[in-house]
């Protein structure tokens, strides 16, 4: 029997283990290179499935895509029905939003994502406040307005009728919406729907005004009945500075005042500058146009 020398080093057995993942149901022990072998097995055999198939991933999606759709209609939450309310005068207007939304009967209801259908509503900029509905089982629901006249503009040569989305109105007649609140200036049109919901908004101040005229593209000259002429600040500050005039207005008269300027620029002042009163009076008989 060989003799073993005092500094011989005798081998030890490794007391490292293979790591392990311990199953909390079943408290059975699966060896993590386990897994990771079957994770490599599982997308090998995906890939070769793919390469079956014609060589592509998408064909893959595209396929189960239209497995899960026939499953939908086997099961009847596919969508059979897409309709469109608030547009009822105009049909034409409601087939182009419904072929915008993008959605054909027989697709799978869980596909018919109200936020998208939308996004592609709205991106047509031909109605205003889109709403979009699921109902269960099979109806895609869009809700929408026409958008309706809000202002006149002058374009240098003629009156023009602007809509809620700033689009000249081809067929519509001035003559038959004198009511709505006169523009002037480069760019009026598409500034128009916010100025015309900011002066709804203040019913002491929009009888008032005979005309806005755009100026830079960036804010509003309003001048008034009386013929005097109140600065706007730029399009942020219009809300507010519309709503201190109305203030003004109700606890002064302040647009029924002598005045040449009233200027609102200056969120902390209002600027007037004053006209003699002969002045002003005969302003004030002279013929309005």
């Amino acid at each position: 029997m060989p003799k073993v020398s005092r500094n011989q080093t005798v081998p030890k057995k490794s007391s490292r283990k293979p790591a392990v993942i311990v199953d909390e149901v079943t408290g059975e022990e699966v060896r993590v290179s386990s897994v990771i072998f079957g994770f490599v097995m599982l997308v090998a055999i995906v890939v070769a499935t793919a390469a079956w198939m014609g060589g592509s991933m998408s064909q893959i999606e595209s396929r189960f895509a239209g497995f899960m759709d026939d499953t939908a209609r086997v099961m009847g939450i596919s969508v059979n029905d897409v309709s469109v309310i608030g547009l009822e005068q105009d049909p034409a207007l409601a087939q182009d939003i419904r072929a915008a939304a993008m959605i054909e009967p027989g697709e799978n209801m869980f596909r018919a994502d109200p936020h998208l259908i939308r996004r592609r509503v709205e991106g047509t900029r031909k109605v205003l406040n889109v709403r979009v509905h699921r109902l269960w089982p099979d109806q895609v629901v869009i809700l929408a307005d026409a958008a309706e006249p809000v202002a006149l503009w002058h374009d240098s040569k003629k009156w023009t009728v602007v809509d809620g989305l700033g689009r000249i109105i081809p067929d519509a007649r001035p003559e038959d919406h004198k009511g709505l609140v006169r523009l002037a200036g480069r760019g009026a049109p598409q500034a128009a729907p916010a100025l015309a919901a900011a002066l709804k908004a203040e019913p002491d101040v929009a009888p008032g005004i005979a005309i806005a005229t755009r100026i830079n593209d960036r804010r509003w000259d309003m001048r008034l009945i009386n013929g005097a002429t109140v600065r706007m600040p730029e399009d942020d500050g219009l809300t507010t500075a519309l709503d201190r005039l109305s203030t003004l207005q109700v606890r002064t008269a302040l647009m029924q005042r002598p005045l040449e300027t009233i200027d609102l620029r200056n969120q902390g002042r209002v600027y007037l500058t004053p006209i003699d009163a002969p002045d002003f009076a005969a302003r004030e008989e002279a013929p309005r146009s």
